[in-house]
Parts: structure tokens; sequence; C-alpha cells
């Protein structure tokens, strides 16, 4: 029996591998050969390595019951979790040794300088014992994720990765509708508090991605990250020393300082031609604040700096807005701009 091959598109595909068997058609004749598909109109065998279709009502009453039993006999895929997902389990490290979160010459230098005890003052929770520093139990970290619903694994999305001040995450409900329209997968993860040395933050935030990542299709082109106050801080940071993950950064209410001589600024081990060097020539940055945020004057300022370096910034300047994260639609504008 030869079975030729058909020239339409399967609708629907679900395959696995059985063992050889003997098949028959309406007009009896036969031919041996692995059963591999069906979309309930026609049947996939692989014979000699080859793929055949071939239209199940042609097949015998016993194929095509065979057939049946088969594709009842498959679970359906399971479907991706979507919506807010406040435990997500972060598991394990991206990676299994503290050098390799250090391949960039960035981070490589800003681990060097906490090694050193060379950064700003204020971030006392520092003791320059760098390895302890960056270690935590991955085995129980979470982080906040929220997935729209509109993912369904057939397309990567976006991601936004969010530091937070606290040891909560930032579970920002009102920015579930951004998500929605840009396609894009919020993360926000837990145990970043400002009480936290800079480097654990920091590899949550690395961590926590690279767990939503391993579970959700994500466009490698289109994640960005931020934080609020002092999570803005190290949204930065992160940027800055990996930025061959991410391609624009959003500080809510923070204004951070460059690099120049006799400070490190929020950059330590940096120089300011460091953040416009490399891929991050085409990256950018952006601070969104009002008039009524505790840092807004430190904020101009700094945002002057920025621009005098010639650094992609822009200041989003919110009338009213306070020292908080931003509303709804003026993250959707900062991340827009960023290339979300």
């Amino acid at each position: 029996m030869h079975l030729p091959t058909s020239c339409f598109t399967l609708a629907l595909l679900l395959s696995w591998p059985l063992a050889a068997r003997e098949w028959t058609n309406q007009g009896g004749q036969k031919i041996e050969a692995d059963f591999v598909s069906s979309d309930g109109a026609t049947v996939v065998l692989k014979r000699d390595g080859k793929d055949i279709s071939y239209a199940m009502a042609k097949l015998s009453a016993a194929d095509q019951a065979f057939i049946k039993e088969q594709m009842a006999a498959k679970p359906a895929p399971a479907k991706a979790v979507t919506g807010w997902i406040q435990d997500f389990a972060i598991a394990k490290p991206a990676f299994a040794e503290a050098k390799l979160y250090l391949a960039n010459r960035n981070a490589k230098a800003v681990y060097q300088a906490f090694a050193k005890g060379e950064f700003p003052p204020e971030w006392s929770t520092n003791k320059k014992d760098v390895k302890a520093e960056f270690a935590y139990d991955a085995a129980t970290a979470k982080t906040i994720v929220y997935v729209p619903a509109a993912y369904d694994g057939t397309k990567p999305f976006g991601v936004y990765l969010h530091v937070s001040p606290g040891d909560d995450g930032e579970n920002m409900e009102g920015y579930a509708p951004v998500m929605d329209r840009l396609n894009l997968i919020y993360i926000s993860p837990k145990g970043t508090s400002n009480d936290q040395p800079m480097l654990r933050r920091i590899k949550l935030a690395i961590d926590a991605l690279s767990a939503v990542r391993a579970q959700y299709k994500t466009d490698p082109k289109r994640i960005g990250v931020g934080g609020f106050s002092g999570g803005g801080h190290i949204g930065m940071l992160t940027h800055a020393m990996f930025p061959e993950t991410f391609m624009g950064s959003v500080s809510h209410a923070a204004q951070s300082y460059l690099p120049k001589p006799g400070s490190c600024g929020h950059f330590p081990g940096l120089e300011a031609r460091d953040l416009k060097s490399g891929v991050l020539k085409e990256h950018k940055w952006c601070v969104i604040s009002g008039d009524k945020d505790q840092n807004y004057a430190a904020i101009k300022t700094t945002s002057k700096d920025w621009e005098a370096n010639r650094m992609n910034y822009k200041f989003f300047d919110v009338p009213g807005m306070a020292h908080s994260n931003a509303e709804p639609d003026r993250l959707e504008a900062a991340l827009k701009w960023i290339g979300l």
C-alpha cells in the first residue's frame, strides 16, 4: 500500500512516538509504519525515516479506532498560568557560582568595588563580605509575577522587572492593564529591601528574572528593569551591570548620581563612560518624579548631569507626583520610551 503525502496543513498536531504497527486501508492494502500524530482527519505515519500523511477515512475501521484511542490517551498540554502569582518560586540561582554573574566587565568592576568597601556611605548595610552578601537561600525565595491573559506560549512577551525598597515586593495591581497592552510580564522579587546588601538585591532580581524566563517564553530584546526609591537605584545599577540582559531602566522617584572624580555616585566601580559604551551606547535610562517628591530637587540636578554626559536619558517630570511609584499611564509612557 502506498500512502500519498497530503498537501494540506494540519490544523492541530498531537504527536508522540509509538512502535511500528501494521496499517490497512479500505482496499485491504497493508503497510508497516510508526504512528506519529493525528488531527482527527489526517494521520501522520513515519516509514523509513520519512513522515507521510494519509486521510483517516481511507483507513480500516480498526485503524481509525486505534488512532482515536491514542488521541484520547494523550493529555492536553498544560495551559500557562496567567494573572497575578504572589509567590512564584525562584527555586534556584540563575548561575551556580558568583563568578558566572560577573562575565560582563561592568558587573565584575562593581563586585570588586564592594569587596574593597568602595560604595556610597549611605549604603551601610554592606559589610564588605561580598561572598556572604551575594548569597541567599534560593530554595525559599519568591517573587511576585503578573502574566497577561493573552499569553499562551505561542509568542514571546517582554518583561518589566521592578525592584522594591521593601522585602514584600511591589504588588502593583494598577500596572496590569499596562502589561496587558504592551505584552509584558511583570516581576517584583521579594527580599530586596533597602536593609538588604545591595549585591544580594541585584542577585535576587537577576534570579527572579531567570526563574520566570525558564517557564515563560520571553523576548530577549524587550527586557527592562526599574524600581521605586532605593529600588530605583538598584534598577539603574542592575542595568549597568547586565547590559546584555536589559535594554533600558526606569527609576521611580529616585535620582542616580553619576560617578565623578572623588565619588562613585550610585555606580561603584564604574565611570560615567562605562554607562554609554558597548551595547549601553544604544540603551535608555529614565526617571519619573514630580514636584511633591522629596527627591525632586536632586533629580533635577542629576538630570542635568546625565544630559551633560550625553546619555540617552529622560526625566519624566510629573506635576504633583510625590515620593511614590509612578501612576500606570506615566509608567507606560516611560516603558514605551525605553523601547518596551
